[in-house]
């Protein structure tokens, strides 16, 4: 590939050729001791879970164990709570955009091990949040839950909304549950 291109060398220096000398007993007697103990064969590869132990290694294990357990601690407790339980009937909240619209539903449906059979009034106030923490927007919905799975739905014009709360009145218990937009 190269066979034609011409290697260009000063007109004092064309007598001289380059040569390179390579003697492998002598580079590795000049070696530090670990390279040395390589080469011999006498240096065992530390194998299996142990490697994380290693005195190069110990503080990067740690510093990874450090940062997963910071992370989880950080998802737990910054996660917004789109569900609970009031009165035996779960509801749950779930907020998506779809073309400048913000499509907000809050499910209900009975418990698995609740008691009261009885017809629950349901209230909901829907407050679209803005990136400032602001309210942009409130909705009202209500139903009076009896049986199966029921929802209250609606809608918000997307302007920035970031995140749906929504404060919850069951039979005169009262709770917020908040949601995060999906885009």
């Amino acid at each position: 590939m190269f066979e034609d291109v011409e290697e260009i060398v000063p007109d004092n220096e064309a007598d001289k050729k380059l040569k390179f000398y390579y003697n492998r007993e002598e580079r590795i007697a000049k070696a530090p001791k670990l390279v040395q103990d390589y080469y011999n064969g006498k240096l065992k590869p530390v194998r299996g879970f142990r490697i994380f132990f290693t005195p190069q290694n110990r503080y990067i294990f740690f510093a990874l164990i450090f940062f997963v357990g910071a992370s989880w601690i950080y998802t737990g407790l910054n996660k917004t709570r789109a569900g609970t339980t009031l009165q035996g009937v779960n509801f749950e909240l779930t907020a998506f955009s779809y073309e400048e619209e913000v499509y907000v539903s809050l499910q209900i449906k009975r418990s698995k091990n609740a008691k009261n059979n009885m017809p629950l009034p349901v209230e909901a106030e829907f407050f679209a949040i803005d990136p400032n923490n602001q309210v942009g927007d409130k909705r009202q919905g209500q139903l009076v839950y009896d049986e199966g799975e029921k929802y209250i739905r609606t809608k918000f014009t997307d302007y920035d909304i970031i995140r749906v709360d929504v404060i919850l009145n069951a039979g005169g218990t009262e709770k917020e549950l908040s949601a995060e937009v999906k885009r």
